[in-house]
């Protein structure tokens, strides 16, 4: 309970995080920023206790507080404008979710709109972590409030608070329990591992940290010999600030220009850092001002490196930068990206007797097709 009541206050404190470190200009988004956590805090309480979420009696304060979030999110676009697109869409998301879950609310499917609610952090923060800065917020947290070190490592991660996150971590893989578990213990090292690419300048702490980790003595043969693979792929790494060219040709070069599903599921660890590394890289890119060209460039990248390093939330952040992108409308690169976002959704809905898309998802994939067709006439 304490995990996913913390998972979805990340949503908040991240838009927080990330409002404390913008100019003095943007006071604007700041001030909405806390109108939502006043109502995000209200409404937390209904969304992990069954009964109250359904009981008539809280009825109108969770419709006042879910309608307040939706105000809120709808009045952010003007405040991001200045923003990179990935904070963009990430308000798109939270904006349909939460518009989805008050419908739902509405019509009685209870639990499926507590699930909506308690699912957003992750797309909310995706474009926020990135940047490799330590959060300005220099929030204080009690361990106790949360369940294990891991939950709080995440919830850490998530606004930006790395060096608190990296001792949790390191905390967690102590643990002999974690240390066996294969799951467990990667997750962790991989975290571990994005800390230290997202905040040094090289790989020395990374590499200091992996070698450490090979001596825990608990720790499964598999985890070793993946942090053997990382290893290998650290000593390649290129620290250099990259222009998008120098990024696209470096991607192609390690993950064959003609992509294939084959990046999502037989992914060589070796290229994992290399993968944590261009993906910030393209996030800082991001940041800059560009064509739609090139924006589509980026958010193609993106979308692959993010299918490469396991994107397996609900809603897909590969999925969301690739439709953004073919909303450019951009040469080239906007057909690349209807042609990723169909082969995904044709394996995940196909079957030994075919392709079977529920109506929807048709729907929206020949629309986005049509937008394709109509940009290169």
């Amino acid at each position: 309970m304490r995990t996913k009541k913390t998972s979805l206050f990340i949503i908040l404190m991240t838009s927080w995080a990330l409002s404390n470190s913008v100019a003095a200009q943007e006071l604007p988004l700041n001030a909405k920023m806390k109108q939502a956590a006043t109502s995000l805090s209200e409404l937390m309480p209904f969304i992990y206790d069954d009964d109250a979420f359904r009981s008539l009696n809280n009825k109108g304060v969770i419709e006042h507080n879910l309608s307040t979030l939706i105000s809120v999110t709808k009045s952010t676009p003007k405040l991001f404008s200045d923003h990179a697109v990935t904070m963009q869409i990430s308000q798109q998301s939270l904006l349909a979710t939460l518009e989805q879950a008050n419908s739902l609310y509405q019509s009685g499917s209870y639990a499926t709109a507590q699930y909506l609610l308690s699912g957003v952090p992750m797309v909310c923060s995706s474009c926020h972590i990135q940047d490799g800065k330590q959060s300005k917020l220099n929030l204080k947290l009690d361990r106790e409030d949360f369940a294990n070190d891991f939950s709080f490592a995440e919830f850490n991660y998530y606004l930006r608070n790395y060096q608190q996150a990296q001792s949790a971590y390191e905390n967690n893989l102590n643990s002999a329990s974690t240390q066996e578990s294969r799951i467990q213990s990667r997750k962790t090292l991989e975290r571990l591992l994005d800390i230290s690419l997202l905040t040094s300048p090289n790989a020395d702490t990374a590499i200091d940290q992996l070698n450490d980790a090979k001596s825990l003595p608990k720790l499964n043969n598999e985890a070793r010999q993946v942090i053997q693979h990382w290893l290998t792929g650290l000593k390649a790494l290129k620290f250099d600030d990259m222009r998008l060219d120098e990024l696209e040709q470096a991607i192609y070069a390690t993950f064959d220009e003609q992509f294939t599903l084959e990046h999502e599921f037989i992914f060589q660890e070796e290229n994992r850092p290399k993968a944590l590394l261009w993906r910030k890289q393209l996030h800082q890119q991001l940041r800059n001002q560009h064509n739609n060209q090139n924006t589509a460039r980026a958010l193609y990248l993106l979308s692959i490196l993010e299918r490469a390093l396991g994107d397996q939330i609900d809603v897909s952040l590969a999925n969301l930068y690739l439709k953004e992108c073919v909303h450019l409308k951009a040469r080239v690169y906007s057909a690349k990206c209807i042609n990723e976002f169909e082969n995904h959704l044709n394996f995940y809905y196909g079957g030994s007797s075919g392709d079977h898309l529920p109506t929807q998802v048709y729907n929206q994939l020949q629309q986005l097709k049509k937008s394709v067709s109509d940009g290169n006439q």
